[in-house]
This record gives structure tokens, C-alpha cells and sequence, in this order.
């Protein structure tokens, strides 16, 4: 039968029109209206090969007068095309193409998506639409023009909802078409719903090919835990919903009907909810979603264990962007409850909070939208109850901004606040926010949607909580955390902490007369949430819709790019599409000896390694470094201590560009030897092959050693018990179960062990199936359910793009400190003494790619690391910038690897002074250094930046007042081997690019033990005349966890004092200027923890 299709096409370049195709596509792959036989979804770029070959045969015209063509597309630059779309675009503006009109058997719609904030809105959707008209096609609905400025769904949501019956009723035959438009006003009418719900093709499309075993219901079966089976059996509060959502992996979605029909069990429970509870979610790391979604999972279990005892039916997860399609039907309904009785819908709000006080992407449109001045007039959640959650990080100024922003907007906006915000900080640890939160919040959020009157305010969550049934043992004392940056040069000797099974290291930590007990109580366990995610074995006879790399480039065809086809196809990289850049260059920024890093280069070229897999080169080069570096010997402290400045390559097409203070992404895998020891695990165990072909998440197929190598966290030590708890139900050994329940129990007892042994040991999850064997049998499914994805890690450039060696490529650098060094000694009741070596996952990787450059060796390469390329993708920095103006002075405050944004501040400076013209550098050299009073004009004098090396241009400058002061303060451990760019420092001096250096050292004996704090006391006037007189920007970058504290508070005491001492509210005065500085944007923090 000849097939009659529609087509549905798309260019995305972040992946949100992707998106929407493909959920159109979706939503009619099982129930095409006539027309149509079958449906392709794919790129626009492939329109040549999965298209044209169509478009060209007229349909047989019993069936069906024209095809059908979907086209949605983003617009990126300046109005240009994405790239998976640039080829189809082009096709369509040729004349050739116009003149031979070959799309004349199409009928389409185009939507566009686009942001009203750049000049060419939805460009290319225009181009598109026009062109497809010129080009033959028939247009059978306006063009859509979607802003992402305001929010695509209000007219994405609208154009796709009946764009696909208006092209099949357009391609019909007439005497076809008479013959449905009974059916087409029932669809057209919303009456016809016969469209298969996601969830449930999601469920069918997972069984293909062999059925995937839920994961999590394994989990809560061994737990004893009941089931949560979904049913969408009531459609009245299914259609409240609105649930249109595609991705079953963001959200969760129970109703039991039967609940509201329950009798009540006492007087408060009455009133039952007619609408589920809400649990919506804005995150960027995964912390808050993994939070929303094991509180989702938890009142699932509750709903199926104690029906009668549960208020809200069912449950409703989703991002807080997904507010319109999931949530504001029902929550503007006052009809659905009983509003004279106080009732109210229930919602929890967890979020996050990035940058200078941002929102997640997930959650900015909801965020936008409650601030909105117009959406006070409607008062949208006034029949809502709410709680919120904030996650955040006290290292940065605007601490839990986004919750707290939330938090007071949804009450002006009508919303009852239950609880008083919560904010978790990241630098003490969330959990001990969290739990006590999750504990209660069900219960506080039902009385107050039950009886909104009975309540005189919100509650506040008590900061301790009472104690709990917990074990009557206790653990042994182990000797005193040092602290990693406090360890003794000469090291006690230690037994390897992973040579001692799990179970045997637990029972001599515990006091002789305490066993390990065989049933903790549930209440002391983390609720196993869940991932939600699929993996299925893949064979080759499966259909699916895969994400291809959105620019569709290999990295021969990106050597062949030209500067206009760059412009014209705005290349663009991100972490799902990096760039693959080589390593130019590497060299130590400490005083390193370079013996290990040529050991390891010699095993990198090794004749008899070149059969060997590169990976085991790796590891073995890897293993020869740390060898040289012996963190017990006399200089331990100095080896561990190693700083490399690396300088990578950047597209010749100019298309990733940096400005100093920005950072970069690195893609990482996982470590050789963890991703040898799962796939032998999997192999023996399962009988998966590494090279078995899996489904994730319905995207395209890849190899089982390619999965375990990129998408799952093995190797970062374990923070999340929940992950402890999820790999006890996997154990075959009932000890080995028992052991890791107690590891990640609130009990006392267990929280002891959790952090002298996982903790402070730092033990990855490769760690704990080694040292507790019997879990080895957690299946490929299991791991996805269960570990975290491995996120990419972020380095600051420490380079200038205005600085370029003629004789490369155009290149950035960064500056990373090598993490190596020795857990604290734990002691067991024997006197066995455990200890290991902890090494960074990504930065000992590079380490051994920098090898060959570090040693010197690097001309002499064999060719074999013409491969060794490191992904990269750009993270642009909104405030961290250098100020615009030349003539703004600055205070740069960087210990450690922290001074490396400031290095490509002042690279950045020396390069624009030796750039400025010709004429301006003859003003200076006659004025600031000859003396000589004589006029010079340009022909008569071209000094070029080299002839004008030898000039203090920024003294000079700094006279004529066309540049700032500059005053640098950097911190290190000894003067002679970690005084990072000290070279450079004295140079910038010299040149008078910066007017005060002052290096503060911490560990040196021959100088006084001091911190860059007390180098700011000690030049308190001048910091103080910087800050109030010359308006100084001041930049704080390093290490968070004190230092950005210290220094802040160093510098209100110095302004209390300096600026404000004869008053008698000084350091209040002093506080709110520095916090008037940041609302300004001229105290700039760059920290981490």
C-alpha cells in the first residue's frame, strides 16, 4: 500500500524546538488522522535524503491531494539558522529552487521559536514560511512565533494543538473529506480523545525488545514497602490536570479514585482533596529534583500503605516551569474545592539557586511570572496552600534568593504559607535541612488544606530535632580529622582502607559489645526515590526517535569550516555538543619535578603498550606519577600540592569565544580502571557485553562500555546515603544489606560510621561493591536508577583572547590544582590503622594528558596522542567582568588557584595598552618618559606594541590618568614552591599593570605564617581610600568554605574603622556599604566549595 506521510520537521539549537517536534510527533505516531499512513520526524538537514525523494511523486490522489510538512524551528545570532537546519534553509532561498517549484504536493505550518529581546525575532521562521510559499507548498495556518522572553508555551501549547488535523483535513480528498467532517467536528470540539496517553505508550515502547524490570519497585518490595501502581481510571481529574507532558523522566503522576470515597477516619480528616498534592522543582545540579522526586515517591508508598490516613489523592511532580501545562487549571478552579471550609490545593516548592541570585532554566519562567506586576491583579494562588524549600550555598551573597523570592511572591499573590521557608545550605551539608523537612511537611501542608481557618500563621521549622529510637551502642573514638591541608609531613603507617572488607571494618569501629542490628526502622531510612529513567537492551530492530548531535559536524568536517559558514550557522557548543580541543601546552605552575610526568610520557610511547588499549596506558602512566609523588615522605605536603596551567586549542572558525573572568566545561569519563571493574562485573554476573547496544531515556543506542563510561557518577565520593540504601537492596549477603542500611540511617550510631568510614575515606560507589562483594549483582538497570549522572567540572580561563601566539591556533588556558592526597587515619579496636590516597577524577586525568608537554618531551611525540583531545564547552559569566572603563581601579583578592581569573584580567589589560594606537603610545613616550617636549604625528613615529616593550606603560598611563590602580593579593603555602605566576606577578609590577602586589604565606618558616586577610589588615588605608575615594571594583575568587567570608568580614572591619570610626554604628554602616557595592555589582564573588 502506497504510504501517504507527514512529515514533521525541526532546527534547534538548544533543543527546545526538538523537543516540541517530537512531541508532536509522539503524540499522533499511533493515531494519524487521514490522511496519513505513517509519520517521519527528523531534522530539517535530512529533508534531502527522508523528504525531497517524496515530496516529488504526486500522492495517489484517492488517498490523499498533497503531503503534510510540520516545520518548527529556532532562530540563533543574528537572525541565522541553527545548524541542523542551515542546509534546508539555504535549499529553499536558492532561485534555482523557487523557479522549479518543487513542493508543490506539500501543505505546512511553520512555528517559530525566538527571544523579543534580539532584533531579528523568529527570522528564520519568517524566512521558512515565506520561502516554502515561494517554493510551491500551500500554507494552511499562520505562522506561529513562539518568545522565549515571556514564555513559549502560551503559543506553543495553542498552534500544535490543531495544527496536524488542519494539514490532514487540507490533504484530504474531497470525497474523503466529506465523509469525516462529522469526525472532524467531534476532534475540533476536544469530545474525540482518543489520542494514547505518553505514560502509557512510554510503558508499551519500554517492553519492546524485552521489558525493562522497574527498578524502584524491586527496591520497595524488598523494603516490604507496598507498590504505588498509577491509575488514570477518574478522567475528570486526569482533564483537570491537563497533562500533556511527553517525558514521563520529570514527573510522577498517582491518582487513586477511590480515596475521596473513603469514610473518614477522625475529625481532621473530614475534608479529602480533590486534587493532587503539587510538587514542583527548580534545579540545575539535580539535588532539588532528586528531593521533589523522592518526596513524590514517598507519598506514593504512604497513598498505597495508608489510604485512609492520606489527605491528597494523588501526586503531581514536575519542573516549576511546567507551572501552565500541570497546574494553574486546577489551581484557579475554585470550584474543585470546598473554599467556604478553608480548603486548599497543596504545593511544595523545592528549589535551587544559581549565580548572583538566579533562577535555574527550569524554573525562570515561573519565577518571571510571579513577579510580574500584572499577575498581582488575578491572584492566581489564592486557593493555594504552600511550603517552600530553598537549597543554596552561604559562600554566595544571595543565599536561597530564588526560594525566598518565591516564597514572599506567592504569598502577595493570595497563596497560604504553611511553614516558614527552609533554606538548606550546601556548605554545611543539606541533609540535615532536609530531612527534618520531609519528615514533617506532609502533615503540616495537609491540616493546613484541610482547615486553612484553624491555623494562626505558619509554622517554623525547630532547628533540632527531638531524638529517635536509635541503636544502644556506640561507636570507638577514631583519632582527630586533621583536616587534609593539616596533615603531618611524616605519616603514621597505615593499612590501605580498601583492603579490609566493609563488614569487618564496621564491626571493629563499633564497641565489642554492639552487633549489627538486622531491622532498622523505616523512619531512620532515606525514602528511595526515584530516577525515572528507562534502559533497555537495543538489537537493531527496534524503531526510536534519536537525538542526533545537534550540529551534525565531525571533527573533520569542523577543520573544514570557514569563517561564513560559521556566521552563517552559528556554531555553538554545550555540554550535550562540546568541542574536542587538543592540548598545546602544559607547564607547572609550581615548583613540581617534572621525573614522574617523564615516566609516565615514556609508558604513554611505550613500543611494547602500543597493542595495549590506551586507557590501561593511562592508568598505568597514572599510577607511575603518583608513585614519584610519595604523599608520606618528608615532602608529602609539596607533592600533593601540584598546579599545571594548560593551553588548549580553540575552533579555528572563532565560533567559541571567551572574555576574561569567564570559565570553561570539561566533559569527563570515568576513570579506566572503575569502568573496567563494572563492565567485568556486569559481564560476569548478567552476561552483558561490553559492547551490547542500550536505549536510555528512548535516546539513541550506544554501547554498554560507553554508558558506564560517560553518563553515571562511579568514581566522586558518595554524599547521598540514599545511594547506600538502594545498593543494600541489590546485596545477596543479608550482613552486607544490614551493614549499608546502618551506613545510611539517621541513627546515631550509623551517622558516626557514615562519616568516619564512607565520609572521611571518601568512598565512591566502586568502593563500596568492592569492599561489599555481594552487591555486585545490582544489574545495568540498577546503576542508571540509581547513581547520579556525571557532570562535567568548570575551571576559570586564565588567558586573554587579545593575547595570541602567532605560531598557534587560537587557544585559551586554565589552571587547575591536581587533587591528590590522604584521607585521615581511622582507627580500628584492633590498632589497625586505615588510610588511602584520593586522587581527583578529572584533574589526574589531565594531568597524564599534560604529561608529554609538562616533561619537555612533547616535540618528540610518535603521533600517538593525535586523539588525546579534551571536550570543552564555554561558561560565560554575567558580572564577573573587568570593568569597562580603564580608568576604574581595582582590588583583586585570589589565594591559591583562585588568583587564575585574575591573570587573564591582567593579561587582558597588558594587551590592550600595547594595542592602543600608535599616536597616543608616541604621547606617552614623549610625556611619561623622554621628557622631551617634541610633537610627534603618526607617519613620523609607528611605535608598535614591540617597540614599546621597554616602556612602564601603565605607569605612564596611570600619570595621564587613563588606567586605574590595581592592587593584587594572593595567598600560597611556601614562597619557593606554590607562588602561582610569580613570574608574572613581578612582571605586571615592573610594568606598572598592577600599582601593589602583596603575597601572603602560610606555611613558609621563614616568614610569618599569614593569609590574605591579614595582608588586607595591614594595608587597611589603602584598601580603604581604594574602596570610598577611587570606587574600586573589588573581586574576591578562590576556595569558599572560609576564605570569601574572612575577607568580607575583614573588609567591613577596615571600612568600620577607616571610613565610619568616629560613628557609633560603624560596622552596621560599613556592612550595608559593602552590600550596596554588591547590589551595584562592584564586589564580584567567584568562589566554590
Amino acid at each position: 500500500m502506497t504510504q501517504v506521510q507527514l512529515f514533521i520537521l525541526y532546527g534547534s539549537a538548544t533543543g527546545n524546538a526538538e523537543s516540541i517536534a517530537k512531541d508532536l510527533a509522539a503524540k499522533y505516531r499511533d493515531c494519524l488522522p487521514l490522511p496519513f499512513s505513517s509519520l517521519v520526524c527528523c531534522e530539517a538537514n535530512d529533508f534531502k535524503k527522508k523528504c525531497s525523494p517524496v515530496w516529488e511523486v504526486e500522492p495517489p490522489q484517492d488517498l490523499a491531494t498533497r503531503y503534510g510538512l510540520v516545520f518548527v524551528t529556532s532562530t540563533t545570532g543574528n537572525g541565522d539558522s541553527p545548524e541542523n537546519a542551515s542546509r534546508f534553509i539555504r535549499y529553499l532561498k536558492r532561485k534555482t529552487t523557487i523557479e522549479s517549484r518543487p513542493l508543490t504536493n506539500v501543505v505546512y505550518g511553520v512555528l517559530g521559536l525566538g527571544d523579543t529581546n534580539y532584533d531579528k525575532f523568529c527570522e528564520n521562521a519568517k524566512v521558512a514560511d515565506k520561502k516554502l510559499a515561494e517554493c510551491g507548498a500551500e500554507r494552511v495556518k499562520e505562522l506561529g512565533m513562539a518568545d522565549e522572553a515571556t514564555g513559549l508555551e502560551e503559543v506553543v501549547d495553542s498552534w500544535v494543538q490543531d495544527i496536524v488535523p488542519m494539514i490532514a483535513q487540507a490533504c484530504l480528498p474531497e470525497a474523503v473529506a466529506d465523509s469525516c467532517n462529522e469526525e472532524k467536528k467531534i476532534e475540533d470540539e476536544g469530545v474525540l480523545d482518543h489520542v494514547p496517553n505518553a505514560h502509557d505508550q512510554r510503558r508499551t515502547n519500554n517492553n519492546i525488545g524485552g521489558a525493562r524490570p522497574d527498578v524502584q519497585s524491586i527496591l520497595r518490595s524488598r523494603m516490604g514497602q507496598t507498590v504505588a501502581v498509577s491509575s488514570f481510571n477518574d478522567t475528570n481529574l486526569v482533564s483537570s490536570l491537563n497533562d500533556k507532558d511527553q517525558n514521563i523522566s520529570t514527573e510522577i503522576i498517582l491518582e487513586n479514585p477511590q480515596i475521596r470515597e473513603l469514610p473518614s477516619t477522625g475529625a481532621s480528616m473530614n475534608i479529602k482533596s480533590p486534587s493532587p498534592l503539587f510538587i514542583l522543582y527548580g534545579s540545575v545540579t539535580g539535588n532539588a529534583q532528586q528531593i521533589a522526586k523522592s518526596l513524590a515517591s514517598k507519598y506514593e508508598s504512604m497513598i498505597s500503605e495508608k489510604k485512609n490516613e492520606c489527605y491528597f489523592p494523588g501526586v503531581v511532580c514536575c519542573e516549576l516551569d511546567q507551572y501552565k501545562k500541570k497546574c494553574t487549571s486546577v489551581w484557579e478552579d475554585d470550584s474543585l474545592i470546598a473554599t467556604d471550609k478553608g480548603q486548599k490545593h497543596g504545593v511544595l516548592i523545592v528549589t535551587s539557586t544559581t549565580g548572583n541570585g538566579d533562577s535555574p532554566e527550569n524554573a525562570s519562567r515561573f519565577t518571571r511570572f510571579v513577579k510580574r506586576k500584572t499577575t498581582v491583579d488575578t491572584l492566581p494562588f489564592r486557593h493555594v496552600a504552600y511550603a517552600v524549600l530553598g537549597l543554596g550555598d552561604t559562600n554566595y551573597d544571595k543565599f536561597c534568593e530564588t526560594g525566598k523570592v518565591i516564597d514572599r511572591k506567592l504569598k502577595e499573590l493570595g497563596g497560604t504559607r504553611v511553614l516558614d521557608i527552609v533554606c538548606a545550605d550546601e556548605a554545611t551539608g543539606l541533609e540535615q535541612f532536609v530531612d527534618p523537612w520531609i519528615d514533617k511537611i506532609f502533615d503540616i501542608l495537609s491540616q493546613g488544606c484541610m482547615d486553612i481557618h484553624s491555623m494562626k500563621g505558619p509554622i517554623a521549622m525547630n532547628k533540632q530535632e527531638g531524638d529517635q529510637n536509635h541503636l544502644s551502642c556506640q561507636i570507638s573514638p577514631s583519632l582527630d580529622d586533621p583536616g587534609i591541608s593539616q596533615l603531618p609531613d611524616a605519616v603514621t603507617e597505615s593499612t590501605c582502607t580498601m583492603s579490609l572488607p566493609g563488614i569487618t571494618v564496621v564491626k571493629q569501629l563499633l564497641s565489642p559489645n554492639c552487633e549489627i542490628p538486622k531491622n532498622i526502622d523505616n523512619s531512620l531510612l532515606p525514602t528511595l526515590g526515584s530516577k525515572l529513567s528507562s534502559c533497555q537492551l537495543y538489537n537493531g530492530d527496534e524503531h526510536y526517535y534519536g537525538r542526533k548531535n545537534s550540529r551534525g559536524l565531525s571533527l573533520s568536517d569542523i577543520d573544514r569550516v570557514t569563517l561564513s559558514s560559521c556566521t552563517s550557522s552559528n556554531l555553538h557548543y554545550t555540554m550535550n555538543d562540546p568541542f574536542e580541543s587538543m592540548i598545546l601546552g602544559a607547564r607547572y605552575l609550581t615548583n613540581t619535578s617534572i621525573e614522574g610526568v617523564k615516566l609516565a610520557t615514556e609508558i604513554l610511547e611505550s613500543a611494547s603498550l602500543q597493542d595495549n588499549i590506551f586507557d590501561s596506558r593511562h592508568y598505568l602512566a597514572k599510577k607511575k606519577i603518583q608513585e614519584t609523588f610519595n604523599l608520606k615522605s618528608e615532602h608529602g605536603s609539596k607533592h600533593g600540592k601540584r598546579v599545571i596551567e594548560m593551553k588548549l586549542s580553540l575552533p579555528d572558525d572563532f565560533s567559541l569565544d571567551f572574555q576574561p573572568g569567564d570559565s570553561i566545561g570539561m566533559v569527563i569519563s570515568n576513570s579506566y580502571e572503575a569502568v573496567t571493574f563494572v563492565l567485568n562485573m556486569l559481564q560476569k554476573e548478567h552476561g552483558l557485553s561490553p559492547t551490547q547496544q542500550v536505549i536510555l531515556d528512548n535516546k539513541r543506542p550506544l554501547t554498554v562500555a560507553d554508558a558506564i563510561s560517560n553518563l553515571i557518577d562511579l568514581c566522586s565520593p558518595i554524599k547521598n546515603k540514599r545511594i547506600l540504601l538502594s545498593l543494600s537492596e541489590f546485596a545477596a549477603d543479608q550482613l552486607d544489606a544490614d551493614v549499608l542500611k546502618l551506613l545510611s540511617s539517621k541513627d546515631p550510631v550509623g551517622q558516626d560510621l557514615f562519616k568516619n568510614y564512607v565520609d572521611e575515606q571518601r568512598l565512591s560507589v566502586i568502593d563500596i561493591l568492592k569492599v561489599f562483594p555481594s552487591c555486585q549483582k545490582i544489574p545495568l538497570e540498577g546503576l542508571f536508577s540509581v547513581l547520579p549522572s556525571l557532570a562535567p567540572r568548570y575551571y576559570s580561563i586564565s588567558s586573554s583572547p587579545l593575547q595570541q601566539e602567532k605560531n598557534l591556533p587560537p587557544y585559551l588556558t586554565v589552571t587547575f590544582s591536581v587533587v591528590d592526597y590522604l584521607t585521615p587515619l581511622l582507627k580500628l579496636n584492633d590498632g589497625t590503622q586505615l588510610q588511602r590516597r584520593v586522587g581527583g577524577l578529572a584533574t589526574s586525568h589531565l594531568e597524564v594528558l599534560c604529561a608529554p608537554h609538562l616533561s619537555g618531551l612533547s616535540d618528540n611525540l610518535n603521533g600517538v596522542f593525535s586523539l588525546d583531545r579534551v571536550k570543552l564547552f564555554p561558561k560565560p559569566t554575567a558580572d564577573f567582568r573587568l570593568p569597562p572603563v580603564l580608568g576604574d581601579p581595582m582590588l583583586l583578592i585570589g589565594p591559591g588557584t583562585g588568583v587564575a581569573p585574575f591573570i587573564g584580567f591582567l593579561r587582558h589589560r597588558e594587551a590592550q595598552l600595547t594595542s592602543t594606537d600608535s599616536t597616543k603610545l608616541a604621547k606617552v613616550v614623549s610625556e611619561g618618559t623622554w621628557r622631551g617636549g617634541f610633537e610627534f604625528e603618526k607617519e613620523d613615529l609607528p611605535v608598535t606594541s614591540v617597540d614599546a616593550k621597554g616602556l612602564v606603560m601603565g605607569a605612564d598611563y596611570r600619570q595621564d590618568q587613563r588606567i586605574g590602580n590595581i592592587a593584587l593579593y594572593f595567598g600560597c603555602r611556601f614562597q619557593d614552591h606554590d607562588w602561582l605566576y610569580k613570574t608574572e606577578m613581578e612582571e605586571f609590577l615592573s610594568k606598572g599593570i598592577i600599582s601593589h602586589l602583596s603575597v601572603a604565606l602560610s606555611r613558609d618558616s621563614l616568614h610569618p605564617k599569614s593569609y590574605v586577610q591579614d595582608k588586607l589588615k595591614g594595608d587597611a588605608d589603602l584598601i580603604s581610600k581604594m574602596i570610598t575615594e577611587q570606587q574600586a571594583h573589588i573581586y574576591i575568587c578562590g576556595d569558599g568554605n572560609a576564605m570569601a567570608k574572612d575577607v568580607q568580614n575583614v573588609l567591613i572591619d577596615i571600612l568600620a574603622q577607616h571610613a565610619f570610626g568616629t560613628d557609633a554604628d560603624a560596622t552596621n554602616k560599613a556592612r550595608d556599604y559593602l552590600n550596596d557595592l554588591k547590589m551595584k555589582k562592584k564586589l564580584l564573588l567567584d568562589v566554590w566549595s
